[in-house]
């Protein structure tokens, strides 16, 4: 990609999208540890200044802002009303709308057998007639309707063209249901109204299951009965950041981790839960009737640091789960030194350590520790620049472990430091070229990804290479072998941003950029990420194809099959500063 003289900065907080807006070459210079609480450098604060994307220049998020009402008056009248009212639903449409509809029927709960279906169109009648077969698809009362405007071009002063997804789930007694629908739309404005002119159903997938109980229930006050739960873990963020010490390290994004493993011995698999400072971490014990007992004090864990992350590993070969933290402090090792008994056995200091990944990589016998490292710039850390490539973000570290409690920090010796001070909140080890060695995937936020490929006595960098490299919000990196070909498969985790992907198409985005960049933009806004793995150690980008990119503001991802067909499913936890809010869950 050609480089050119101008570096992005700024946020678009509508839609929490960072946005880029250029500043000249001379203003490149940003420390790496710049604070908010400094003065802003005048370069960047005239950047700031036209930040938000809501100006005339910018009609296409002037038809978004307007969106909501004629999408908002179509659930009222047709979806959530008891009784269609025709009038009503005649005035949200222009006098030559149509509309075409895919059709099939769900099959017991399995995906339908889908035929797109011509014969829907035609004036405002037959549009209807296509909504309400949308709507009959779940045949019972919605629980709740979302929507989101994705692609949008403006045709004149009076026409827009758009991508519109839309969710609905239902619920009634003994049936429960879920449907995804993405239309293409063409709305058309008359006088202070903007009606329905052409709706295309392009994807549609429903979920229909029978029984009373959801495929998935919240237990956990019936299995965390105890009242460190419900006095400490329950209230949100903002309940404790009214309560205590800033100083203390409660921040406001909860970038708190947990750990499961089998800490007693006992066959049963416990949980450890990480807390913001202040708040003691929390261990509880998973007994034979299903629920927990907490032991965080007794074992000498209820650590009031602010803790990220954490792993159970044996360390010292004494078959034993050992608990490697990380800290605002830096990393410390606990060791189990008989049954829940842990003492603080080494520590690495320095801050911003986000997550960690374990693996024997020099082959000695011994688990290795990886450190994913982070300067916030929601926490006034330092700002990533350039936006889209930052690399002044906090290095990387290499923990080799060298027995009886000791480790040498030897990212520069293995081949680990090339690229390695860039933001990153997540890594995964898995041996993807099947050569018999583990390899290192590291999700990077502000920039590009690294696959760190085992060769020999060294790693090297080779994301680009093998085309894995994934551009964008990187958060969190889960492994699977999706397509049962015996190569292992990638899938990022990202942020999506429809905001995001609207801006970046526009034509009075950066104009004049390269196109390649211009498309590491929108890379940043797409979505999560999904790469399968090809013969020959690469990679395919199957993200816009996959179906799994969609996944709002994601912060991790595991693969497992959940419901044992013999296929990998994926489950991505998302959302933001949620509050008391459980819609982003």
């Amino acid at each position: 990609m050609q480089s050119r003289p101008q570096a992005p900065l700024g946020w678009y907080l509508t839609g929490w999208l960072w946005l880029v807006l250029p500043c000249s070459a001379q203003d490149r210079e940003v420390p790496a540890t710049q604070s908010a609480a400094q003065n802003i450098p005048a370069p960047i604060e005239r950047a700031l200044e036209g930040l938000e994307a809501t100006g005339s220049a910018w009609t296409a998020e002037v038809w978004n802002d307007s969106l909501g009402e004629p999408i908002r008056a179509l659930r009222d009248v047709v979806w959530e009303a008891s009784k269609p009212d025709e009038a009503a639903w005649q005035r949200l449409c222009a006098p030559d709308a149509q509309g075409t509809w895919l059709k099939g029927q769900a099959l017991g709960g399995g995906a339908p057998d889908w035929d797109l279906q011509q014969g829907v169109a035609g004036g405002p009648e037959g549009l209807m007639e296509g909504w309400k077969a949308i709507r009959g698809r779940l045949a019972g009362p919605l629980s709740r309707t979302e929507w989101h405007v994705e692609g949008l071009q403006v045709v004149d002063a009076e026409t827009a063209h758009g991508t519109l997804r839309l969710q609905w789930i239902c619920e009634q007694p003994g049936r429960r249901g879920t449907m995804h629908s993405l239309w293409d739309v063409t709305w058309r404005r008359r006088g202070q109204a903007i009606l329905w002119q052409r709706v295309e159903e392009r994807e549609a997938h429903w979920l229909t299951l029978r029984g009373a109980k959801p495929g998935f229930v919240d237990r956990s006050h019936e299995v965390f009965p105890s009242p460190a739960y419900r006095n400490q873990l329950s209230p949100g963020i903002d309940f404790w950041r009214e309560r205590l010490d800033a100083g203390l390290g409660t921040g406001i994004l909860g970038h708190q981790g947990l750990a499961i493993g089998d800490v007693d011995g006992d066959g049963l698999e416990d949980v450890y839960v990480l807390e913001p400072g202040g708040l003691p971490n929390r261990l509880f014990l998973h007994q034979p009737d299903g629920s927990t007992r907490e032991v965080a004090k007794e074992a000498g864990l209820d650590v009031l640091n602010y803790s990220s992350s954490a792993l159970w590993v044996d360390l010292d070969g004494d078959s034993d789960k050992d608990l490697v933290l990380a800290t605002a402090e830096g990393v410390r090792v606990l060791e189990q030194k008989s049954r829940l008994r842990f003492v603080l056995a080494y520590s690495f200091p320095g801050p911003d350590c986000t997550s960690l990944a374990a693996a024997d990589v020099d082959l000695d016998g011994d688990v290795d520790i990886y450190v994913c490292r982070y300067s916030s710039p929601y926490e006034s850390s330092g700002l990533p620049f350039p936006y889209h490539d930052a690399e002044n973000g906090a290095a990387n570290w290499m923990l080799e472990n060298l027995g009886s409690f000791s480790f040498r920090e030897s990212s520069e010796a293995w081949g680990l430091s090339e690229g390695a001070t860039r933001f990153s909140f997540a890594a995964s080890f898995e041996d993807y070229d099947n050569d018999g060695d583990l390899d290192l995937y590291v999700a990077n936020d502000f920039g590009r990804n690294a696959l760190y490929r085992k060769e020999g006595k060294r790693f090297r960098e080779v994301a680009g290479e093998v085309s894995a490299q994934d551009v964008a919000a990187g958060m969190g990196v889960t492994w699977g072998d999706w397509n049962h070909d015996g190569l292992m498969d990638l899938y990022v985790s990202n942020m999506d941003s429809n905001a995001g992907q609207r801006v970046t198409t526009q034509a009075n985005f950066l104009p004049g950029a390269d196109p390649a960049e211009r498309e590491l933009f929108f890379q940043h806004a797409r979505g999560s990420a999904t790469y399968i793995g090809i013969p020959g150690g690469h990679f395919e980008d199957r993200t816009m194809t996959s179906g799994a990119r969609r996944s709002l503001w994601a912060w991790g991802g595991l693969s497992g099959d959940l419901d044992l067909d013999g296929n990998l499913d994926l489950v991505v936890p998302n959302g933001f500063v949620t509050g008391e809010s459980t819609k982003d869950l």
